[in-house]
């Protein structure tokens, strides 16, 4: 068997002022991807080219760029991937197979959908026999281009994301299947009018919990073989918004498939009501006002609009500047990027005091409106490898660094020397806790704060999203269609 490998992961935020360029890729191409380098680990293209070695499979590598979720990508960024990606295709020789570790929520200028873009341009080569099939986040919108152009979809199960690797597993093993059986596989799939955020829907408590429990992968001897749910993206204003559900089957169980994946809709459509936030959400000022009174430390609260791991521009200094007024006492602030702030730390040294103009208090502008403080430059140093300085403001560290970065592991903190023991309150960019933060702390908080994640979504200014959708719209009748 030879099946080729690779993808294209980006979570598309098309409310920041960001724009996504090659430079920003990490990216792994031909034999260098089943060595499993920095790009790829962790990822699902990890477990699918783990799986396929496991079988003794014939491996072609094709390309994989991978990096943090943000805006828009430049089409020129986004053709030049394309290209790479496509040659080692059409430079294969007879493929049986095309396993691919793809997002799901990739948006880029004057294309739209890439992932189905994408998609369309691989099934022109391999043709109409070939299986192509993908692993997909959780956070995945699926449209018709990618269901068309693909025969299965397996996505994530777990929010935060712990499920990756073991994804790519299911998507081989998947493909192996399937050509072990000489199987022709498809999927149905309904869409469902709505929108939601992951904060609402972790998959540890219900109600996705209880729909999660109801999705199956290669069970013995059933007509279904694989399902999964796809719960979209929020913050991208685009014309295919909505929550999936996915049933794949052999064509000759294709009915069948189609009732599970309708069961599976109306089961979403039937819980909206229950899709609330999963951890105790309050604007950022009631946060502080519980934190204050809690006695377990630290307290750690997510800044949850300028969240970088849903596409933020994390550069806002809305908290912080909330944290001076209050005068809040032992605290930290991670992370605002602002390489200016940086560089003025660094001209002036450590145990300098330095005036700052620092990030943006005006989430709708992209210049303009600094938060002003006096700070002494407490580290300078390395974060994650990012260039980053700690200051202090008051009785507040603040870590500043050169460019964006997903706050979910402590790590971040430890490379700087910060202990998070010894914090009252810990503020991070972040939307739900990572593992390892909410490892630290007896009690999260999510603050509603505003930013290009806003978790407000009826307060959402979408212009090209379908309209009813819920929750911007609430009273209208759905289901999906038999």
């Amino acid at each position: 068997m030879r099946i080729a490998v690779g993808g294209m992961q980006h979570e598309t935020n098309t409310f920041t002022y960001l724009k996504t360029s090659l430079e920003d890729f990490s990216i792994a191409e031909g034999d260098s991807l089943l060595a499993i380098p920095e790009a790829v680990e962790g990822t699902s293209l990890q477990g699918i080219i783990e799986t396929l070695k496991e079988n003794k499979v014939e491996i072609i590598p094709t390309l994989f760029a991978y990096t943090l979720p943000s805006g828009t990508i430049e089409k020129a960024a986004y053709d030049n991937l394309k290209e790479r990606f496509l040659t080692r295709i059409q430079d294969a020789d007879q493929l049986d197979a095309v396993v691919l570790a793809m997002h799901g929520s990739m948006f880029v200028e004057d294309v739209g959908d890439a992932d189905g873009d994408l998609l369309e341009s691989v099934r022109s080569i391999v043709g109409p026999r070939i299986p192509i099939i993908c692993a997909l986040d959780l956070h995945a919108t699926i449209t018709n281009k990618m269901v068309k152009n693909a025969n299965a979809f397996v996505g994530y199960r777990t929010a935060p994301h712990i499920d990756k690797e073991a994804t790519g597993h299911k998507a081989a093993e998947l493909a192996l299947e399937v050509l072990r059986n000489s199987l022709e596989i498809t999927t149905s799939w309904v869409s469902i009018p709505m929108l939601v955020s992951g904060e609402q829907s972790e998959t540890k408590v219900a109600p996705t919990s209880k729909i999660i429990a109801e999705l199956v992968h290669m069970p013995d001897g059933e007509d279904i073989m694989s399902s999964s749910i796809f719960l979209g993206f929020p913050w991208a204003d685009v014309p295919f918004n909505c929550v999936s559900a996915i049933v794949v089957t052999t064509q000759g169980a294709k009915s069948a498939g189609e009732a599970e994946a309708r069961r599976l809709a109306e089961l979403i459509w039937e819980n909206r009501h229950e899709f609330v936030f999963t951890t105790e959400a309050y604007p950022m000022e009631e946060c502080l006002k519980i934190a204050l009174e809690e006695k377990s430390a630290p307290i750690i609260i997510a800044d949850s609009g300028d969240n970088p791991t849903a596409g933020a521009s994390e550069d806002l200094a809305i908290a912080l500047d909330i944290l001076i007024k209050q005068r809040v006492k032992n605290a930290l602030m991670a992370v605002i990027v602002d390489e200016a702030a940086y560089d003025k730390c660094v001209a002036a040294g450590v145990n300098s005091h330095v005036d700052l103009d620092l990030g943006r208090l005006d989430p709708t502008k992209e210049q303009g409106s600094p938060l002003s403080i006096r700070a002494q430059v407490k580290k300078i140093g390395l974060s994650k490898g990012i260039p980053s300085v700690i200051l202090r403001v008051d009785d507040i560290d603040v870590i500043v660094t050169t460019k964006r970065t997903a706050v979910y592991d402590p790590e971040l903190l430890a490379d700087l020397g910060l202990d998070p023991r010894e914090y009252e309150i810990i503020v991070v960019k972040s939307g739900y806790l990572s593992p390892e933060f909410q490892a630290l702390t007896k009690r999260a908080l999510l603050a509603l704060t505003p930013g290009d994640t806003n978790l407000l979504l009826e307060t959402i200014p979408y212009q090209v999203t379908k309209r009813p959708i819920y929750p911007l719209d609430k009273e209208f009748h759905w289901r999906p269609k038999a």
